[in-house]
């Protein structure tokens, strides 16, 4: 693990790509959050879907391929307006196109015991979008913290 609090609210983490290294994850949450003075109820909502997202990465991006890392940067601008977090997780895949992904609410989808976790992002925080380049996706994600 590779971790990295700096002054102005940025955090960044890199994690092997193995679904135990999650908890490493959730302790640097909680920790960045409480810095931050983020609320209980938004933390729980930062964990579930950075969690889904951390899964994606593993899974799809690196094809749970252990050798490879998943890599979070995290920064937190209170210098507007609205208080805002942006989160970067970069993993080795090619990337994906989030208009072509399937509505797991269709019926067609209803029972199958995978797909919905970009739906539960989603449903968190505002996917900004998907870069690809040297050979990383990253997906990028911005919060609005309570």
């Amino acid at each position: 693990m590779d971790f990295h609090c700096l002054p102005m609210n940025v955090c960044s983490l890199l994690l092997k790509s193995r679904s135990a290294e999650y908890e490493v994850l959730r302790t640097v949450l909680r920790t960045f959050g409480e810095i931050e003075g983020y609320s209980k109820g938004f933390l729980f909502s930062l964990e579930l879907s950075m969690k889904e997202a951390f899964v994606n990465a593993v899974s799809h991006g690196n094809m749970s391929r252990e050798e490879l890392f998943v890599e979070f940067v995290m920064r937190a601008d209170s210098s507007g307006e609205q208080v805002t977090l942006e989160a970067d997780i970069s993993d080795s895949g090619s990337g994906f196109n989030l208009e072509q992904l399937p509505d797991p609410t269709f019926e067609g989808f209803l029972l199958r015991s995978s797909g919905r976790g970009l739906y539960i992002i989603r449903s968190i925080a505002e996917i900004v979008g998907v870069e690809v380049s040297d050979g990383r996706s990253t997906l990028k994600l911005r919060y609005t913290p309570y």
